[in-house]
């Protein structure tokens, strides 16, 4: 807008100045018409009398034609050589000799008052020399006029200029409201877990923006082929390193069913080769399930679920293992169902991964309680343990992939767990938080925001 408006504020002013030159021109050549009419209306009456004396019978419209709504005063004057026939004689009189011809012009003061002059010389048959003609007219009706017809070039190049601020206004925000469309769907693809890399849609794209467009979209596809590399190597390296830690943990099973006689630094041997290898198949598992939450965005079909039902479903794979670990475990949900938008499949990884985390890391003697409720907010699940939890500086930072907590047993993950989560709860628009535990004591509650099904 400035860079429009400031030079057509520059253009109006040069084209200002140019219309109140020729304002004033054009007021001087009209009022100085009227005082050549009112200089020859009494040069035509001038005349000799009997005694050859120049005389002149003064018409009344000479003067009259001179009135404005101004009030602007007259002056006039008829001399020979010299000598005052009739009129003011202190009516200043031109430099020089008047010779008969054009009437002349020029500016003067009388009585204090700026005034302009015109004068012309006419000869009368039988007397030699010319008769000089003068009348004045002060400038009062001349500025008034000038200002007027300023005021109204002023006017209008100030409503030009608004007109103009106005329709440029308009016509970029016209000609912009496609590229703040783009900018929209490019921001809304940056949130987090929601990066989509299909090509943009050009058709609304004027064509002076649509190259660097059609670049961005070449650098999505290539993004998405490199993304799409990267989630295959994942994938399908994890998959196939889950066939030889089945065998090295048959092996291990197998090695330790022998090792009655073993030396104890073998026994102790064989268990970290077992639980390295338990730890590994976890993180295989853990990269698969990030595979699949990266994989295309549109893929996921959302229906109705009921969050009660999926979560019971979800916590009865995970009490054996809970229980073998000295954990009690407890389910708390409303009567009837709890209806959410999502699909079973992510809804199962999402609490899997949390309850699974809660059973990992309470440690033994600890509680792990799965909740079900609904809000002013909407309907959500909550898995709160009262083990060491996660201190609040580290809690948005644990969302980052292989980013882990140190603990004070020593105990690790492999920093892929609420990733996960994330990831999948972004696939279906559910909002994951951590906080402290519900009583205010040890521990971490997960709740998991997920979005409501229509009524």
């Amino acid at each position: 807008m400035l860079r429009m408006l400031l030079p057509a504020s520059a253009l109006a002013g040069v084209l200002g100045l140019g219309g109140a030159l020729v304002i004033r021109n054009v007021v001087e050549t009209t009022h100085d018409r009227l005082l050549d009419g009112s200089v020859l209306a009494i040069a035509e009456r001038l005349a000799l009398d009997d005694d050859s004396e120049v005389t002149v019978d003064l018409p009344r419209v000479a003067l009259g034609m001179l009135e404005t709504q101004s009030q602007d005063r007259v002056y006039y004057s008829v001399s020979y050589r010299g000598r005052l026939v009739t009129g003011y004689h202190d009516l200043p009189r031109p430099a020089g000799e008047v010779e008969p011809g054009p009437t002349r012009h020029w500016d003067a003061v009388m009585r204090g008052a700026a005034v302009r002059i015109a004068a012309q010389a006419r000869t009368i048959y039988g007397k030699p020399g010319a008769v000089l003609v003068q009348v004045a007219e002060t400038r009062e009706a001349r500025r008034s006029l000038e200002w007027r017809l300023l005021g109204g070039l002023f006017l209008l190049e100030g409503v030009l200029l608004a007109l103009v601020g106005v329709l440029t206004w308009y016509g970029i925000g016209r000609g912009l409201a496609s590229l703040d469309r783009l900018s929209a769907e490019i921001t809304g693809r940056a949130a987090p877990g929601a990066v989509g890399l299909q090509p943009l849609d050009v058709s609304p794209v004027p064509v002076e923006a649509r190259a660097p467009v059609l670049a961005f979209n070449t650098l999505l596809g290539r993004l998405d082929e490199v993304m799409g590399a990267v989630r295959r190597f994942t994938g399908d390296a994890s998959h196939q390193m889950r066939t030889p830690l089945a065998v090295l943990r048959m092996h291990v099973d197998l090695a330790r069913r022998h090792s009655g006689a073993a030396p104890p630094e073998a026994r102790a041997a064989l268990d970290d080769i077992e639980g390295a290898a338990r730890r590994l198949e976890h993180l295989m598992v853990q990269l698969l399930a990030l595979a699949r939450a990266d994989e295309d965005r549109d893929a996921i079909t959302l229906t109705d679920l009921d969050l009660a039902a999926l979560a019971a479903t979800v916590l009865a794979d995970h009490v054996p293992r809970a229980l073998n670990a000295g954990i009690e475990v407890e389910y708390m949900r409303p009567d009837g169902s709890v209806m959410v938008t999502g699909h079973p499949t992510v809804v199962c990884e999402i609490l899997g991964n949390v309850i699974d985390n809660a059973v990992r890391y309470a440690g033994p003697g600890a509680r792990v309680v799965v909740r079900v409720a609904v809000s002013g907010e909407g309907a959500f699940a909550e898995i709160e343990d009262d083990g060491p939890g996660i201190p609040p500086e580290h809690r948005e930072r644990v969302f980052s992939r292989f980013y882990r907590v140190a603990r004070s047993d020593g105990s690790q993950g492999s920093g892929l767990g609420l990733a996960v989560v994330r990831a999948f709860a972004d696939r279906i628009g559910a909002a994951v938080t951590l906080h402290d535990g519900a009583s205010g004591g040890p521990g971490l509650r997960v709740r998991i925001m997920f979005p409501s099904a229509p009524s």
